[in-house]
């Protein structure tokens, strides 16, 4: 039950984030995300030695037990903040969106599904779910204009995803090679651009 919690709040907040990346000025949006950041890390140093209440029920139900408390939130959202300072705003938002929802539902897949494990503890499954919303996400945005290209960005962000080593952290990788490989060619891009 954690892993599902854990996951549709990164989810919900990654999909909000997004869509304050093109709503927002860019350094309002910047702003949000150093301070959250800053907020988590202080809120992991406080729940560490103090036990605070609140963040108890925050840690104990949205975090995995560990040495360091909120990591997975602070290098998501370090990750979204790579984005959002190396790509314009539509390419950011995709990308935040790819981690967002890609990488989310990959892992209640291969949590809750996966059977067959493809590469260190990541499933067949999990890694198609994966594919799958990172290419329907692609096609909603790029594919009237470039629909090959978008599906070797899916193949190439879900390969990302797969063999990211743990010490990385594919909440940093998945946004800078989605958010790099949108930015290649310009007229790959106008299709995303246009919708926005």
């Amino acid at each position: 039950m954690l892993e599902l919690r854990r996951n549709m709040a990164h989810l919900l907040l990654g999909s909000f984030f997004a869509f304050l990346v093109v709503t927002l000025p860019r350094e309002i949006v910047i702003a949000c995300n150093v301070l959250l950041i800053s907020g988590l890390i202080v809120s992991s140093f406080l729940y560490q030695k103090h036990k605070i209440a609140l963040l108890t029920w925050l840690f104990t139900r949205f975090d995995r037990p560990g040495k360091f408390t909120a990591k997975g939130a602070i290098i998501f959202f370090v990750g979204t903040l790579i984005a959002v300072l190396l790509f314009p705003p539509p390419i950011a938002a995709l990308s935040i969106l790819v981690l967002a929802i890609s990488d989310s539902l990959a892992t209640i897949a291969g949590h809750y599904a996966g059977k067959h494990i493809l590469f260190k503890k990541k499933t067949i499954e999990g890694t198609l779910v994966f594919f799958a919303c990172t290419l329907v996400m692609l096609v909603l945005f790029v594919a009237p204009v470039a629909p090959v290209k978008a599906l070797l960005i899916a193949l190439i962000v879900s390969a990302t995803e797969l063999v990211t080593p743990t010490y990385l952290d594919d909440n940093l990788t998945i946004p800078f090679v989605t958010g790099l490989l949108l930015s290649l060619n310009i007229p790959f891009v106008t299709g995303l651009l246009l919708s926005l």
